[in-house]
């Protein structure tokens, strides 16, 4: 079986060696290379949670922003990019199994809260958009963020933080999530990923945490108790 894919950061291919696959795979100048033992159907190359490397420290995204102030019962859609990693999976029998996850974009994390109870995350800075703005989908996705301030105090939101186990990552012209963060107060707020595909982007991406074979229990979202600043 043969197969190869390139661009001017990104080659992979597939080669047969005296009987068994060898995978290769240069992300700018990061390499793997391995030889697979098994036959398998398809190969897919797609987007994956953003929280892998350079190994699965946490399962938290931060999202670092500029400033916005919401008024109490206000409410307001913005976009934010986040960092893109991209998973090659291996398809055989019905089942398809991760092989390799590398990223193009900077790797930077972060502590959320105190160092007694806080939580690493994985730290990325986006500027603050309210129109869909040029993405390089092999470095960066765009998330649609809806944020509701429920409280009764203006709040400044400048940082969202997301449980990665609930993502729904999708793909088409852009990588692309939608997200929605709920103020409960200017220290606590709410943080949940929808389901529903963008229109310019309609095919859903494999979850890696299925795919791994773990099982998905928290579909609830997070509470950002640390505060939104």
């Amino acid at each position: 079986m043969g197969f190869s894919y390139a661009d001017p950061n990104i080659r992979i291919q597939l080669t047969d060696n005296a009987g068994l696959i060898k995978y290769e795979r240069d992300c700018a100048g990061q390499k793997e290379s391995r030889y697979l033992g098994r036959t398998f159907s398809a190969i897919h190359i797609l987007p994956v949670e953003p929280v892998n490397l350079p190994e699965t420290l946490t399962h938290f995204l931060e999202i670092s922003f500029p400033s916005l102030l919401i008024s109490p019962g206000a409410e307001q859609t913005v976009y934010l990019k986040f960092p893109v990693e991209i998973g090659v999976f291996l398809e055989s029998g019905g089942k398809t199994d991760p092989l390799d996850v590398f990223s193009l974009a900077p790797v930077k994390f972060s502590l959320y809260g105190s160092p007694s109870s806080g939580v690493i995350t994985r730290w990325y800075e986006s500027d603050l958009y309210t129109d869909i703005p040029v993405t390089d989908p092999h470095r960066e996705g765009l998330m649609s963020l809806h944020i509701k301030n429920s409280g009764t105090e203006t709040t400044t939101v400048s940082r969202a933080v997301f449980d990665s186990s609930s993502m729904s990552l999708f793909y088409g012209d852009r990588v692309a999530m939608t997200a929605t963060m709920e103020i409960l107060s200017p220290l606590i707020a709410h943080t949940t990923f929808s389901d529903t595909a963008p229109a310019d982007c309609p095919n859903r991406a494999i979850d890696l945490y299925l795919a791994r074979g773990f099982s998905i229990t928290n579909r609830k979202g997070y509470f950002m108790e640390a505060g939104t600043i």
